[in-house]
């Protein structure tokens, strides 16, 4: 088998995964806030150099994947919190080549 090995010593950035919280206050519903759902180290990898004119034509160039330990419960509704830049989950590979790694693929929050 040719499993493909993965260095841990690359899990180095701290990142936080929230999930959004409604609460209701005399049937009012509330904004949403963010609850602390995950902590953890991850490695983090935006769009290169090279193919930063392709991720510009395909709507891309804001991604991050993140590389984590597997860690159940992890929702396409959930957010990642990393460098004070908010991303939304949009996609999750789970089991990352069966490394025991989880691919989180977000996209970052617009400020404005």
């Amino acid at each position: 088998m040719n499993k493909m090995s993965f260095d841990f010593s690359k899990l180095d950035q701290p990142i936080t995964i929230n999930e959004l919280k409604t609460d209701s206050d005399n049937g009012m519903p509330s904004k949403p806030r963010k609850v602390v759902f995950h902590e953890c180290f991850a490695h983090v990898e935006s769009v290169s150099l090279k193919d930063y004119e392709t991720s510009v034509q395909t709507g891309t160039q804001h991604n991050i994947k993140v590389f984590i330990r597997n860690f159940p419960g992890i929702t396409n509704k959930m957010t990642i919190t990393h460098n004070n830049q908010d991303y939304n989950i949009e996609q999750i590979l789970t089991n990352y080549r069966q490394s025991g790694f989880t691919v989180l693929i977000a996209k970052e929050v617009s400020n404005s």
